[in-house]
């Protein structure tokens, strides 16, 4: 007894160990797996970011509005990541930038991340466009969860040119969440930290597997889980830690106590109750049998028994007597319950159950029976006949087939009229037996089973199968049957007439066999799925009439299953749609030379509904940044400058009402906000009914020469301004001219006929700079603005100071500016102003920058400066040291084409000169390409 306590101890709290262990592991694995999960989830983040034509642009510096409008904190928010790196081809940083969760602000990517960043690095992995990389990093002993992805268009074309990388911190927080529970506190170790048991380390560098994992228990009441996580470079990163109580051991050390107690108490228990029986019960014994046999003899009891318990001869003879009775009463028991058995389920069945003599006479009738015919027990003790239900001409059927059995023939089964006695008639299936008893037959026995409404049914189905029968041979369709492997079976008239294929000609063929060759295998391949996974098909094909006519038919099959979705065939339809098709074909051909008109036009076409909504737009509209898409379905004056729409709604108002073609001119946003000007004509599209529906139109960019009218109207106004000006200027000159002159000749005074003659000639160079700057300013808005090079025309300037020692930074992109011809003189004033006034000067920047207002152009030199008090004053004319115009003809040469200019340098440090271009009037280009985008 003891050994068997001592093993099964044993064995127990080994199979609770063993669990205990399993539940770790299970645990160990969930948190792996919901790293790798997270893992994934960021690598598809990551996909979404990648092959992106916006990102794409953005790498190769064609679309600056990216960062604004794409990284932002919410994004960061929403797609759960820490940090969002861009490299371009080369590997460089096109953007970078880190989020704080908790403080939900934008803070530096790590250092120790942007350190690894080199071509070695997996996540700069640029090989494959469809490539992915994804794991973990180290960072300050920080886990941090990485993927990247390709930068490519969003269909995965052309070569990548950099990466998109994102980095999910593991922190605590993140630790919650991967958590398999609450019972279980769950950390992550750096690989390398020191206070790693050096047992785990051990165990885990040994450990097979990409995972490896060690289990140990840290105490009795606590169990540890360790598994190491690899990084990216396939060096071992960090140890994933679990602890969790002893739970399952505990309650497994408590069982075995109880059991081993209960074990000692049982045998303990049975051997006092054995030496009890032997002691007190063996001697009595046989007196006991003996005297409970006798009083079983006489007493009348049948559910009395022997009572004497042991397990010697004597209790197994009192067992098998008390089996024996048991036996008795039981077969008993059964034979009345069989019968109770019998007549409820004759009286609860919907069937009719019924017993009559030989001579007919009903003896029973189950309720069903009763309810239907109305026969009450007083009937059958009457002794009511069966042929008083039966219709006249059904009784001598019913005699012979009652004579068949009584020779021993099974009941056929015979269809008889019974006649209700509500006057409705019955229809029903009658099964009957013979009743034998001791050997002698004293009636029969049988069932009823209702057939009326099955016969109705039949009688039905065939009179539909009838009219279908007329109807597909009626049908303006073909119609025909296959079986399940595409047989035919069945078709009817209107399919011989439309193909001119006789019944006799396709029965058994394959459906297929009717087609041209290969219109056969082309609808045989593109229909196999359908045909396999038993759906409906429709298709179209061509078929070859035997008259040589090659015709359209369009065919449509259903299959036929069973409810165990068993194909049992199938069955269609053919329609000639011949004369639809040519119309079709007709169509295509000429919506292809429409469409291919509306592509190459330089025009945009459109179409809108009575509505005002956009049904039809040309791809012309990409080049003010929408797709097609993106324009349809949308109302036409939401493209609309806002200011215009009234006027523009108005004349559509009057276009649809009147019906009569307009022609109008506003103003309308492109997708990135700039304006262009547009000349819109259009005409009315009516229905069938006479009914306008719409508009037809087409729209015309006529920016460039609305820029150019509005620079000379500019112009116009300004030289005339200025020729006023100047001549009012020249007036008073010449005026005090003459009265230096009249004094002159007056004075008899030497020294102030001098001082009057230096008078005189001071006044006649103030003439002369006047005459010499009308010279200069009449060329300005003389020829309409044009889109300039800047960087062009900062070389040819620079060309005329090669000589002043001086360096030049050119710093400018290939950008277009929408300016005045004279815009040369505009950097030539700025040099030649900055080499005169500038004192020591060592060099000349030029460079851009951009804003929300436009590009802003600037000159800076390292020169003296400009005191605050002069930053306006130089532009006004007459102001400086020279001429006193070439500032002022500089603002004015700009303004032309509403450029605005202004001095933001430091006094002391150099003069700055920002020239501020508005969106709209600047574009940037590149060499041997089409322009990218116009601002």
């Amino acid at each position: 007894m003891i050994f068997i306590t001592i093993f099964v101890s044993g064995t127990l709290i080994a199979s609770y160990s063993n669990l205990e262990k399993s539940y770790v592991e299970k645990d160990l694995q969930q948190v792996l797996n919901k790293v790798q999960d997270d893992s994934d989830s960021l690598s598809s983040v990551a996909s979404d970011w990648g092959p992106r034509n916006d990102t794409y642009n953005f790498v190769i510096g064609n679309q600056p509005d990216y960062i604004s409008s794409n990284l932002v904190p919410e994004t960061y928010d929403n797609l759960r990541v820490n940090f969002i790196i861009i490299t371009n081809l080369k590997g460089d940083i096109a953007y970078a930038g880190a989020y704080d969760a908790r403080t939900h602000t934008m803070v530096p990517v790590p250092g120790a991340l942007l350190g690894q960043l080199d071509r070695e690095n997996p996540l700069m992995n640029m090989s494959n466009p469809r490539g992915e990389s994804e794991g973990i990093l180290m960072l300050s002993g920080t886990p941090v969860l990485v993927a990247s992805r390709p930068v490519v268009h969003a269909d995965f074309s052309g070569n990548p040119q950099g990466v998109v990388i994102m980095g999910r911190y593991l922190d605590q927080n993140e630790m919650n969440r991967l958590s398999p529970g609450d019972h279980v506190s769950l950390k992550i170790i750096p690989a390398t930290d020191a206070s790693l048991p050096a047992e785990v380390t051990k165990n885990l560098q040994e450990e097979p597997g990409s995972e490896p994992e060690f289990i140990t228990p840290i105490n009795s009441s606590y169990i540890a889980g360790f598994a190491l996580i690899r990084d990216i470079y396939g060096s071992d990163a960090a140890v994933v830690e679990t602890v969790q109580p002893r739970d399952i051991l505990v309650q497994g050390l408590t069982t075995t106590m109880q059991f081993i107690l209960i074990i000692l108490g049982a045998f303990a228990l049975l051997g006092v109750i054995v030496i009890v029986m032997i002691d007190r019960f063996v001697l009595s014994r046989l007196g006991f049998l003996s005297q409970q046999v006798r009083d079983l003899g006489t007493a009348h009891e049948p559910d009395q028994r022997l009572r004497l318990t042991g397990d010697d001869e004597l209790s197994g003879l009192a067992t098998d007597i008390n089996l024996m009775l048991e036996k008795i009463n039981e077969t008993r028991r059964d034979l009345q319950h069989s019968e109770v058995r019998f007549r409820e389920l004759a009286e609860h069945l919907p069937l009719i159950f019924f017993e009559m003599d030989t001579v007919g006479h009903l003896r029973y009738i189950n309720k069903t029976g009763a309810d239907l015919f109305q026969i009450s027990d007083d009937d059958i003790t009457k002794g009511v006949n069966i042929r008083h239900y039966l219709s006249p001409e059904n009784i001598d059927r019913m005699e012979r087939g009652l004579a068949a059995v009584l020779s021993g023939a099974p009941s056929p089964g015979e269809i008889y009229t019974l006649k209700q006695p509500d006057g409705r008639v019955m229809k029903a299936m009658v099964h009957t037996s013979l009743i034998r008893r001791e050997g002698r037959v004293i009636g029969f026995r049988g069932v009823v089973v209702d057939l009326t409404e099955r016969i109705r049914l039949k009688e039905q189905l065939e009179e539909n199968t009838k009219l279908l029968g007329g109807i597909l041979q009626a049908s303006p369709v073909g119609v025909f049957r296959m079986n399940p492997t595409g047989n035919i079976l069945f078709i009817n008239d209107m399919f011989t007439k439309i193909t001119g294929i006789p019944f006799e000609d396709i029965r058994g063929k394959y459906w297929a066999d009717i087609l041209p060759l290969e219109d056969k295998e082309t609808l045989l391949r593109t229909l196999s799925e359908e045909i396999r996974q038993k759906k409906m098909i429709g298709a179209e094909s061509r078929f070859v009439h035997p008259n040589g006519s090659v015709y359209w038919l369009y065919g449509q099959v259903v299959p036929i299953v069973t409810s165990s979705n068993v194909l049992e065939g199938w069955v269609g339809t053919i329609t000639d749609i011949t004369e639809r098709k040519n119309i079709e074909l007709a169509l295509a051909e000429s919506e292809n030379k429409y469409r291919t008109l509306a592509e190459n036009s330089s025009d945009i076409l459109f179409s809108t509904d009575i509505k005002g909504v956009i049904t039809y737009i040309s791809p012309m509209v990409n080049r003010y940044g929408y797709l097609a898409e993106e324009v349809v379905s949308r109302p036409i004056e939401r493209f609309i400058y806002p200011a215009d729409r009234e006027e523009f709604l108005k004349g559509l108002l009057r276009e649809l009402s009147g019906g009569e073609p307009i022609d109008s001119s506003f103003r309308m946003l492109d997708k990135w906000g700039y304006i262009h000007w547009i000349e819109e004509k259009s005409t009315i599209i009516v229905d069938q009914n006479g009914q306008v529906i719409g508009v037809n139109g087409v729209l015309r960019d006529f920016t460039d020469r609305r820029r150019a009218e509005d620079a000379v109207m500019l112009a116009n106004k300004k030289l005339n301004l200025l020729n006023n000006i100047t001549r009012h200027d020249i007036l008073n000159t010449i005026t005090a001219l003459l009265g230096c002159v009249d004094m002159a000749n007056a004075t008899k005074v030497p020294a102030e006929r001098e001082e009057l003659l230096g008078q005189i000639k001071e006044l006649i160079r103030v003439v002369q700079r006047q005459i010499e700057f009308t010279r200069e300013y009449q060329s300005v808005g003389v020829t309409a603005p044009r889109w300039q090079n800047i960087r062009e025309i900062v070389k040819l300037v620079i060309v005329n100071f090669s000589g002043s020692g001086i360096a030049f930074a050119d710093e400018i992109e290939d950008i277009e500016v929408y300016a005045d011809p004279l815009l040369e003189k505009v950097f030539y004033n700025l040099i030649d102003n900055a080499i005169r006034y500038g004192e020591n000067i060592g060099i000349i920047r030029f460079y851009y920058q951009i804003s929300d207002e436009g590009l802003a152009l600037i000159c800076e030199d390292d020169g003296i400066g400009i005191p605050d008090n002069e930053k306006e004053r130089i532009f006004e004319r007459g102001i400086g040291r020279n001429t006193g115009m070439g500032l002022f003809l500089t603002r004015e040469i700009l303004l032309i084409t509403g450029i605005t200019i202004r001095e933001t340098g430091r006094p002391g440090c150099g003069a700055r000169f920002e020239m501020l271009i508005p969106n709209g009037a600047f574009r940037f280009v590149r060499e041997n390409t089409d322009k990218k985008r116009e601002g």
